[in-house]
């Protein structure tokens, strides 16, 4: 109980660092989330896994979690897959045609949008995301508070809620989307026990509004956009 108490307090203490401060100027936002994010969520990720001496868990599913997987229909890790997969490209085709056709972006995800002289930092930071964030909130952080005692759904809940805090910069409806987002990737982890799934699905779908909405919107003169605030 000791070494996991003590493993969840770094873990915490780095998600207050965090979202510490702020900074300045356009590119510098994702700069500054591209330096902070992985010294803040994936290497307190890979020290508590090396602690615990489970970095094994990063391609083998925790056997903590297996209660949890019980609880839920039985799938084929492949069939998972390739329906969350498609599932998220769908996605990806539909945010393309609003933006060919002039539609606004939902609100809540207007605040990620780049400005176009940040595109390429946006790109890098969509394509990060998932590696960097993934094994702390849907393994790490989960996996700690039901060694701590609690259950794989409490851990995967509070796992949601610090992933929402995380994303503060979206303003609350965004907060409520990205914990919904974590939600959804949690099932995803569980039913097919696969970390990579969701590391590729999380950067797929940030990829939708720093990538390709203002690349679409872009091409067709529409490249007023609001620049993310990675606070």
């Amino acid at each position: 109980m000791l070494l996991p108490g003590a493993l969840l307090a770094l873990v915490l203490a780095a998600q207050v660092w965090f979202l510490r401060g702020r900074s300045r100027g356009a590119a510098g936002r994702y700069r500054r989330w591209l330096i902070r994010a992985p010294l803040a969520m994936l290497v307190p990720a890979l020290v508590a896994l090396a602690a615990l001496g489970r970095l094994d868990a990063l391609w083998r599913f925790p056997p903590e979690f297996m209660a949890l997987r019980a609880l839920l229909p039985s799938m084929e890790a492949t069939a998972v897959a390739i329906g969350s997969l498609a599932g998220v490209t769908g996605g990806l085709s539909i945010i393309a045609l609003r933006a060919r056709f002039g539609r606004p972006l939902p609100a809540a995800l207007r605040g990620m949008m780049p400005a176009p002289g940040e595109r390429g930092w946006a790109a890098l930071v969509a394509a990060m995301a998932g590696v960097v964030e993934e094994p702390l909130y849907r393994l790490v952080l989960p996996l700690l508070v039901t060694m701590l005692g609690g259950s794989a759904v409490v851990g995967f809940a509070a796992a949601a809620i610090v992933f929402a805090r995380a994303h503060r910069y979206q303003g609350i409806r965004g907060m409520a989307l990205s914990g919904s987002f974590g939600l959804v990737l949690a099932g995803l982890y569980v039913l097919s026990g696969q970390l990579w799934l969701v590391v590729v699905l999380h950067a797929l779908n940030n990829a939708g509004a720093l990538v390709v909405w203002p690349a679409v919107a872009g091409a067709r003169g529409a490249a007023s956009t609001t620049a993310v605030r990675l606070e």
